[in-house]
């Protein structure tokens, strides 16, 4: 359900494009830190979108540095980091450990179990550090489970978990911005679940899948999109930015669409 929050780079400036490259470089560098090379493999331009708006909403400054790039150690790269993109390295590892752990208990993948047991004690560190977080994603990713196995066709249901899931880690903070942090992740993880379910259907009706829209077509679900993003971009707007505004919205009105947009055609039945 990741890999959809990413910018339309055609529409960023070079500036804007230089600026959210050198996020997702730092961010790089945090996961990379004391962790080894393999933890910046699982990195996502999705959790580059959460220290973007975390430290916007906060007005946040990055610190920079210029060097070499671990992966392409020829060339020299801009990062940029703070404390959020510190929090958003440790979100994307433990999102990932829970999601391998949720792949091993569902369909007993040694690749997915492998993977999970690599991660795990750091995982455990991140937990410690971030109790309420980490709980909230283990149980939601158990719900989720549930709700497939037990063949539930009512899409807001899943989309609503998941959408608690994504709220608890935008919800970071104790200050009066936290319930708006939360208002704002939990319409983007609904938006996001059923943007992937919309995605997936045309394959998940060919393999017998699970779909919470498998009675649906895709012209029935696109109001549903639309209604969804709508929510979320009131969400949004209810958010005090400091910075960033082009990039933030450049990927919520545009890059997170153009995944399902170049695919939709396909989708149609």
């Amino acid at each position: 359900m990741f890999g959809f929050v990413v910018a339309n780079s055609e529409k960023l400036t070079d500036e804007q494009r230089i600026r959210y490259r050198a996020v997702y470089c730092g961010l790089c560098d945090d996961l990379g830190h004391d962790r080894g090379f393999s933890y910046r493999l699982a990195l996502t331009y999705d959790l580059v979108f959460l220290a973007i708006v975390l430290s916007a909403a906060e007005g946040e400054e990055y610190s920079e540095r210029i060097g070499k790039c671990p992966v392409y150690p020829t060339k020299k790269r801009k990062y940029l980091r703070n404390k959020y993109t510190a929090y958003a390295a440790d979100m994307n590892i433990a999102l990932a450990y829970y999601k391998f752990l949720d792949d091993w208990h569902d369909d007993r993948s040694y690749k997915a179990l492998m993977m999970a047991k690599k991660l795990q004690k750091e995982t455990q560190r991140i937990a410690e550090k971030y109790p309420r977080q980490c709980s909230v994603t283990e149980k939601c990713l158990k719900e989720l489970s549930d709700i497939e196995k037990n063949n539930v066709l009512i899409p807001d249901v899943p989309a609503a978990v998941f959408g608690k899931l994504l709220g608890s880690v935008f919800a970071c903070t104790d200050d009066p911005l936290k319930s708006y942090l939360y208002d704002f992740g939990f319409a983007l993880g609904k938006f996001i679940y059923i943007l992937d379910a919309a995605e997936d259907l045309k394959s998940d009706i060919r393999k017998k899948s699970y779909n919470p829209f498998i009675r649906y077509s895709i012209n029935d679900i696109e109001p549903i999109l639309h209604m969804t993003m709508a929510e979320c971009v009131e969400k949004y707007r209810a958010l005090p930015v400091k910075q960033d505004r082009e990039i933030i919205e450049n990927i919520l009105f545009s890059g997170i669409w153009t995944s399902y947009e170049s695919g939709k055609k396909g989708n149609r039945r």
